[in-house]
């Protein structure tokens, strides 16, 4: 017979000191594998991220690792204890002796949990300690109880959940997160401010939508490329928040906040709105890291000196999965997972081309912008270059 551990918890976001805690029981448990049981409704606190973010997330950090298990025992939308648990547990996996995992904190009041004469029967316990929690007389006192108890070794960890939550409210990548789960959490906005209804309210339907994909691709490049995926994620949620607005008015915004000199950006919304919108980032949603301004306010046109988080921004707005077909998109789409370097020079060439055949002037901040880009190439950038042309 198969012997599994359950974890059971809110995963509030799933980090590496669960997975540390499930490696440790396994090691120690004698256990097959550990079974995550994510809890829709906890009984004793409320989960800042729905239930079914909170189970996405766990699929995401327990891929690929066939020792760990991902139930939907806990899923339902009431109130659930860890003995109602048990019958759907055993029908999911009916072959196994159930082994459940806690900590020192909860032995005091085990025996008085909500059908702990069934858990005693039905379930083994194995404890971990807790940091300035002694379990010895609550050890004796759940034993006395009928509970089948083993203790771990001690174990510690130096994630929380709580800390986390706390990070990723700041536009911190907080360390402890597998990169799937960041990711997952960067491109949905958890636990952060929710800036989406009011940008909802500033935009078309489709530029909204446009935003959204902007945003999911700016994660999945700042992943491969090792950028601040949280940044990345808030510069491309507001890059376009300006757009809304009519020129009339971006343009008096811009002459009184000294936002540009330039008369050619002044006259043009589809350049305005960028230093417009990095205006409206600080001003208006109480943006104040440099970087995610910065990528907003350049995120057109690019300019000398401009960071891989800005070179980031700027080909995910060109490049983002709902964008209509273009000449050069696919090859561009494929560059970007190369060389962010590389995809902002071969944007600006195909813009370029494109300004060019239509008989117009290509613009002198974006030609600026190009000849500081081709100074960054390194030679495999050029071969990358080379082969999409």
């Amino acid at each position: 017979m198969q012997k599994l551990g359950v974890l059971g918890g809110t995963f509030d976001p799933i980090h590496e000191g669960h997975m540390a805690l499930a490696r440790e029981a396994l090691r120690c448990g004698g256990l097959d594998g550990v079974v995550f049981l994510p809890m829709a409704r906890p009984a004793h606190r409320e989960a800042a991220a729905s239930a079914e973010d909170r189970m996405k997330m766990c699929a995401l950090a327990l891929a690929g690792n066939h020792r760990f298990l991902l139930s939907s025992a806990g899923g339902k939308a009431y109130v659930q204890y860890t003995a109602d648990t048990l019958l759907p547990l055993k029908k999911e996996f009916p072959r196994a002796a159930l082994t459940l995992i806690l900590g020192a904190d909860k032995l005091a009041t085990l025996p008085y949990w909500r059908d702990a004469d069934k858990l005693f029967s039905q379930c083994d316990f194995l404890c971990f300690p807790r940091p300035g929690v002694s379990p010895d007389a609550a050890l004796e006192k759940a034993k006395s109880a009928g509970a089948r108890i083993a203790m771990m070794p001690e174990f510690s960890t130096p994630y929380s959940a709580t800390l986390i939550r706390t990070q990723t409210a700041q536009y911190q990548d907080a360390p402890g997160l597998n990169k799937r789960v960041l990711c997952y959490m960067a491109e949905n906005g958890l636990y952060q401010p929710d800036l989406t209804p009011r940008l909802r309210s500033m935009m078309s339907p489709k530029r909204f939508q446009h935003t959204l994909g902007v945003r999911k691709e700016a994660v999945r490049l700042a992943a491969i490329h090792g950028l601040p995926i949280q940044k990345a994620a808030l510069a491309a949620l507001l890059h376009d928040c300006a757009k809304g607005m009519n020129l009339k008015d971006m343009s008096r915004l811009a002459r009184e906040q000294h936002l540009t000199e330039s008369e050619a950006v002044l006259s043009s919304g589809a350049l305005l709105h960028a230093p417009v919108g990095a205006y409206l980032a600080k001003k208006e949603f109480g943006i104040r890291d440099e970087e995610v301004l910065s990528a907003i306010r350049s995120h057109t046109v690019g300019r000398p000196g401009m960071s891989l988080l800005e070179m980031c921004i700027f080909v995910a707005d060109a490049t983002e999965e709902g964008r209509e077909d273009y000449p050069g998109l696919k090859e561009l789409r494929a560059l970007c997972g190369q060389s962010l370097p590389a995809a902002v020079y071969r944007s600006l060439e195909l813009t370029r081309e494109y300004v060019e055949e239509t008989g117009r002037t290509f613009d002198p901040a974006s030609l600026d912008t190009m000849n500081y880009v081709e100074g960054l190439l390194t030679q495999k950038d050029k071969r990358l270059l080379a082969d999409v042309r």
